[in-house]
């Protein structure tokens, strides 16, 4: 799995204005990508509009990507004039349940970006034996994507899936609290959650 997380900065405020633009235009062209699983987008609690895409692989994310772009600047140049801040990188570690296959506001996601992280083959298992069971296994999970980002070998990310705020935010403090435990990562992340406004599946 390839995930991309794709930030575009103090942009929440437009979510209202996006979503039927990119529900009606650009989930169907991503639909009809070779190798697409999900996407979701989100106004973030800290003012950013959010979207994540996951592919099958590497190969077929750059292949959309291309088209992504391009869709964005014919269709939505007025509201998102500058490129976002991507993030991505394909999975270590992830596991899905009950992902919806439509809908809007019927998941909570979090998004968590470490920097300074170890060399993944030290820090790969520790995630898989202490971050992984403890969000996969917690009270409304819905799905789980754990990367390193392909441009900054020390930087990695998260993304989690939730039915409900409250559930998402008890399985990020215990994440965050085992992280820092475990010395996984020397520094807290950067956090970006929100309800969905989007939600699409293959």
């Amino acid at each position: 799995m390839y995930v991309a997380v794709r930030k575009y900065a103090e942009k929440a405020a437009l979510m209202g204005g996006l979503v039927p633009r990119v529900s009606d235009g650009f989930v169907p062209v991503l639909r009809r990508a070779a190798g697409f699983k999900g996407y979701c987008a989100f106004p973030s609690e800290d003012g950013h509009a959010v979207s994540v895409t996951i592919f099958a692989d590497r190969p077929s994310a750059m292949l959309a990507e291309d088209r992504h772009r391009e869709w964005v600047v014919s269709n939505l140049r007025d509201l998102l004039p500058n490129p976002p801040e991507v993030t991505g990188g394909e999975t270590l570690l992830h596991e899905v349940s009950k992902i919806q296959r439509n809908g809007g506001s019927g998941m909570f996601v979090t998004v968590r970006v470490y920097e300074g992280v170890g060399p993944r083959e030290e820090v790969l298992p520790l995630v898989r034996e202490h971050v992984f069971l403890t969000i996969t296994g917690a009270p409304g999970f819905r799905g789980y994507y754990a990367f390193f980002d392909e441009q900054d070998a020390s930087r990695a990310g998260a993304v989690s899936l939730f039915d409900t705020r409250q559930n998402a935010m008890q399985a990020n403090e215990r994440v965050v609290s085992i992280m820092r435990e475990r010395r996984i990562a020397p520094n807290p992340p950067t956090v970006m959650l929100g309800q969905t406004a989007i939600v699409a599946a293959a």
